[in-house]
């Protein structure tokens, strides 16, 4: 009879437990495969950002850049966006030139102006020094607030036109119909996606264990990583 009632009492909770650990499981399964397309598509982001009018420049930022982010997917189709953003990833670059493994973050409160018709923009910004780098380290930023912005300027022979060192951060913004001119980033707020880098590291790593102290090293074979100058 004790071993009945006891039955009774503990099977409903022994049954509570494993549903809430098969669903912890289940839901960090599902972020683990997010956090590998998240890679995978920014990647294939960032190979279409280089490979176009603007190449040359991001490419000369790049190899005096503290870090970068690449966004591969952001808002969605409308005449006037605003507050939708979307999921990327940041490197940050040490002393002696490597680059680190990824941490992963999310943008929100975008404005795209009038723009009709589109469908996905894809967006790399490009991190010039240590306090707009530990900005984004520090968990969330306001672009033009907490660091000046300013979108990539060619001149007509494409040639990149304004001082390296005086803005905080460019960036540049591509449909998959071209350059997004009428884009601006003013005032949205670039924060971490915690969840994904406990997913994709295990543990809680901040930004700054990622990108600063070296205490994590990514668990598969990165290629955005690999493809930065």
């Amino acid at each position: 009879m004790t071993f009945s009632i006891a039955t009774r009492l503990f099977s409903p909770m022994t049954l509570g437990l494993c549903l809430i650990l098969g669903s912890s499981n289940d839901t960090h399964a599902a972020d683990s495969r997010d956090v590998e397309k998240l890679l995978d598509n920014s990647y294939h982001a960032y190979r279409d950002l280089t490979d176009g009018m603007s190449a040359k420049s991001i490419k000369t930022l790049l190899k005096e850049a503290r870090g970068v982010m690449i966004f591969p997917s952001v808002g969605k189709g409308g005449l006037i966006i605003g507050g939708e953003g979307g999921k990327g990833v940041l490197y940050g670059r040490s002393a002696d030139g490597r680059w680190s493994p990824p941490a992963f973050y999310t943008m929100r409160s975008v404005s795209f102006g009038l723009q009709a018709g589109y469908q996905n923009t894809r967006i790399i910004l490009i991190i010039m020094n240590d306090s707009a780098l530990i900005s984004m380290l520090e968990g969330k930023t306001k672009l033009g607030a907490d660091a000046s912005i300013v979108l990539i300027n060619e001149g007509a022979d494409g040639e990149f036109s304004t001082n390296v060192a005086r803005q905080d951060i460019y960036y540049y913004a591509e449909t998959d119909s071209g350059l997004f001119a009428g884009m601006s980033l003013e005032g949205s707020a670039i924060s971490t996606r915690k969840k994904y880098n406990r997913a994709y590291y295990g543990g809680k790593p901040t930004p700054t264990d990622i990108i600063l102290r070296g205490r994590v090293n990514a668990p598969s074979g990165d290629r955005l990583r690999a493809a930065l100058p």
